[in-house]
């Protein structure tokens, strides 16, 4: 007598075409995931110029309101804070460094120009300090502008 026995299994086309259909499904994913990746990456660098564009700005916001005095010479500007500190920003390649005594940061920020000047209100009774910076950020200028008021007794120490 004999015993026919069967095992239940796949067929080597059955196999080939489960391969076949894995195949296609991971390279689906592999292309959405990569598209995805691009586009985070692209988000991600559009983004540390938008915050440090913001960083910048309320940097010399809270600069121009705790110094004392303003300088600008060529490719920097000194700030003479209160209490007797100095933070200075200077350009540097297409960064933008800002040095204090207890720190240093690097803004990602091209820096095409900076421009001090003293400014009249339209009624001539106060003086502001303007302090102008132009920015490239993606291949656009940006100015940013900063008033500092001047009060008398300033106005008397640089008459002397």
């Amino acid at each position: 007598m004999k015993n026919n026995k069967y095992i239940a299994a796949f067929s080597i086309v059955e196999v080939m075409v489960s391969m076949v259909i894995t195949a296609i499904i991971i390279g689906l994913i592999f292309g959405v995931f990569t598209i995805v990746s691009e586009q985070i990456l692209k988000f991600k660098k559009e983004n540390e110029q938008t915050a440090d564009f913001n960083r910048l700005s309320y940097s010399l916001n809270k600069a121009i309101f705790d110094s004392e005095k303003m300088v600008a010479r060529e490719n920097r500007l000194y700030f003479q804070t209160y209490d007797g500190d100095t933070i200075a920003y200077q350009k540097e390649g297409d960064y933008l460094i800002r040095k204090a005594q207890t720190f240093t940061d690097t803004f990602k920020l091209n820096l095409n120009r900076i421009h001090l000047d003293s400014v009249y209100s339209s009624t001539k009774n106060k003086v502001f300090q303007k302090l102008e910076l132009e920015l490239l950020i993606n291949e656009d200028l940006i100015p940013l502008r900063f008033y500092k008021p001047i009060y008398a007794n300033q106005l008397i120490l640089w008459e002397k």
